[in-house]
């Protein structure tokens, strides 16, 4: 038999419940931000490879060092 009590035991699950949910919000938080910063790198890739291909259709490019 436990020494802690059943309503004692339930706030303590509901306040450990309650933490480890904030702890997955954080991380989900976290993963959304890499995703748009993923997202990002893509898209400024994709300008770039259009402004390669306007300059080829063009009949030159620049090449930036």
């Amino acid at each position: 038999m436990s020494a802690i009590s059943a309503p004692v035991q339930q706030v303590l699950q509901a306040r450990q419940d309650a933490t480890q949910t904030k702890i997955d919000v954080a991380l989900l938080g976290k993963q959304l931000d890499v995703q748009q910063q993923t997202g990002d790198a893509i898209n400024q890739m994709i300008r770039e490879v259009v402004d390669v291909q306007t300059q080829i259709s063009q009949g030159h490019i620049d090449v930036r060092a």
